[in-house]
């Protein structure tokens, strides 16, 4: 197979989204050095707050870059380390293409969401969140139905005002919330790769909070 092209490659201290052909959700990991076509990636870690080890030989996708400018290439899992950090050693194995989007690395957590519609506004509680969007838990009659447009406001190491759009809406009891999917459209830029940073970092918050 051909080597990727050195000129197109991810930067150091870039946060990128790996998926393994042996794993159907995506990892998100930090770039710590690039030479030639192979790259190490430092802190793979996944939704559950785990970090992941494969062997040697599997193969895989690695994304990055910002909205408007994703680029994606096959990847070989050269070696791995635990120490002294958990990383990959990986190889790109074909020169980058770009892409339209990424397959959304989610984080789980409990962060207090305001969502605005028709002049009203619900307080729910986020359950996960992604680049992609919010799963929410509402409390009451979320007074929102499936298409709405919406704006979801929360604190996201930033202040964040997000237009999105209502992909789900499960109508709970006196037991079960209201579930409420929200999915963001329209966003800038600068607050993807926030939201990117964020989710990276409640990632190895939980990862943390496991080793205690």
């Amino acid at each position: 197979m051909g080597s990727a092209d050195p000129v197109d490659l991810p930067d150091v201290n870039d946060l990128v989204d790996v998926t393994l052909d042996s794993r159907p959700e995506p990892l998100a990991a930090v770039v710590s050095a690039v030479t030639g076509d192979t790259v190490l990636l430092t802190e793979p870690i996944d939704r559950t707050g785990h970090f992941v080890l494969p062997e040697p030989g599997e193969g895989g996708l690695i994304v990055w870059g910002t909205a408007g400018n994703l680029r994606q290439a096959p990847l070989e899992v050269l070696e791995t380390s635990r120490q002294p950090g958990p990383s990959w050693t990986v190889r790109l194995t074909a020169p980058a293409t770009r892409c339209q989007r990424r397959a959304f690395v989610r984080a789980s957590v409990t962060l207090p969401v305001v969502v605005k519609h028709s002049g009203k506004q619900l307080e729910v509680i986020a359950i996960d969140i992604s680049e992609g969007g919010l799963r929410c838990n509402a409390q009451k009659d979320a007074g929102v139905k499936v298409g709405d447009s919406v704006v979801a406001e929360f604190d996201a190491g930033q202040q964040m005002v997000a237009p999105a759009t209502v992909v789900r809406v499960l109508r709970g009891d006196e037991e079960r919330p209201t579930e409420l999917g929200l999915s963001f459209t329209d966003l800038k830029m600068k607050e993807a790769d926030n939201i990117r940073k964020y989710v990276f970092s409640q990632l190895l918050e939980q990862r943390r909070r496991g080793a205690e």
